[in-house]
């Protein structure tokens, strides 16, 4: 994206000459760190599930199908969570895990919200 102007769909112009030079690339992440942002975006999917039970007064249970939707839904996640505009290196290990925790919190209460709109209940 840094080769573009503008261009979240990637239908942009290309930059003009003075800003045709690349930035330095940031580092990569290393596999140990993706494995723990992985385990924590679904670490936040099996809360925000656990949540929802407490609120409605039901027994939390872990089944096999939930378990296969948060594995699958963590991958999907992950790319969002993981952009390098929110894992810089500048901000604390702390926040950085608590970002991508909120992401997997949020994504069943998003997907909600978007069946309520387009089924009208």
């Amino acid at each position: 994206m840094d080769d573009w102007l503008f261009d979240p769909l990637r239908l942009g112009v290309e930059r003009a000459e003075p800003y045709a030079a690349k930035a330095e690339e940031p580092a990569k992440l290393p596999l140990g760190r993706q494995i723990a942002l992985y385990v924590t975006v679904v670490l936040g999917i099996f809360a925000s599930s656990f949540l929802d039970s407490y609120r409605a007064g039901r027994m939390w249970h872990l089944d096999w199908a939930a378990l296969v939707i948060a594995l699958l839904v963590g991958i999907v996640l992950l790319p969002g969570a993981v952009d390098r505009h929110k894992l810089n290196g500048q901000k604390e290990e702390l926040v950085q895990f608590a970002v991508v925790f909120t992401y997997g919190m949020g994504w069943q209460t998003l997907l909600g919200a978007a069946i309520r709109a387009v089924t009208g209940g």
